[in-house]
């Protein structure tokens, strides 16, 4: 099984492939949830969170500045700044903002605390609560799986600015690799009985098909280590991001 996994205010979104094609969707309420439900089964789960995390330093992950590089100059603002360790597991954007300042030279943005509360969960989980789940969920983020498929092409339209526009851009470059997305969006969207948005759909089911054997094998960011960067102090969890080729 191949699983699509992004963070909605519901909780987790996933989307489920195997060998031929899409088999389904879900709504989890926490990432243990959704760890015992696929655990067992899943040969990866990309999920759209941070997962090595620096603890007294702003220095960018090598991951995220690969991904900028190659998202520039349309989407490399959708890849955010991950605050340090600490500041993820406050309770509110002051005290993590006060956190982040301490233990680094920079601050906090209020995009990066926008998804803090997702990476403190899985940042709990893998360290604490299934470190076992670690190499199976691995780190992957929408906008880059999008430009690989889209023959190293990021996108063009916001799905802020412009989300009708860019819906069915993004839904375009998922039908070129699994040509009955569209009825597989439409069922997994009717599917779920609670206040999920397309965008979170679309990205949990680019997620999976990167995931799947409909598409190359996995591809890691960066391509090689910087000397001299440490990396997760913890020495638990990898600063990677992956991506595949149609």
């Amino acid at each position: 099984m191949y699983v699509g996994v992004d963070g909605c205010p519901a909780g987790w979104i996933a989307v489920l492939f195997d060998e031929d094609g899409y088999r389904g969707s879900g709504l989890y309420g926490d990432v243990e949830e959704l760890w015992t439900a696929h655990g067992d089964v899943a040969d990866v789960i990309l999920i759209d969170v941070p997962i090595g995390l620096r603890e007294r330093s702003n220095a960018k992950r090598p991951c995220d500045d690969a991904a900028r590089e190659r998202l520039s100059p349309e989407r490399h603002s959708s890849v955010f700044s991950v605050p340090v360790r600490a500041a993820v597991h406050e309770e509110c954007y002051e005290s993590a903002k006060r956190t982040q300042e301490e233990r680094t030279d920079g601050s906090l943005g209020v995009q990066s605390w926008g998804i803090a509360d997702k990476i403190a969960e899985l940042d709990t989980f893998l360290r604490g609560t299934a470190p076992e789940a670690v190499g199976t969920i691995r780190e992957a983020h929408p906008e880059l799986c999008f430009w690989a498929l889209n023959g190293e092409s990021a996108t063009t339209y916001s799905k802020t600015g412009q989300p009708a526009a860019a819906f069915w851009e993004r839904i375009g470059i998922l039908e070129a690799t699994d040509g009955t997305v569209v009825d597989d969006v439409r069922d997994a969207a009717t599917g779920l009985d609670t206040a999920v948005g397309n965008d979170d759909v679309v990205d949990a089911f680019t997620l999976a098909l990167t995931a799947s054997p409909k598409t190359r094998p996995l591809r890691t960011l960066p391509d090689g280590w910087p000397d001299g960067d440490p990396g997760d102090p913890t020495g638990a969890l990898p600063m990677e991001v992956v991506y595949a080729y149609p």
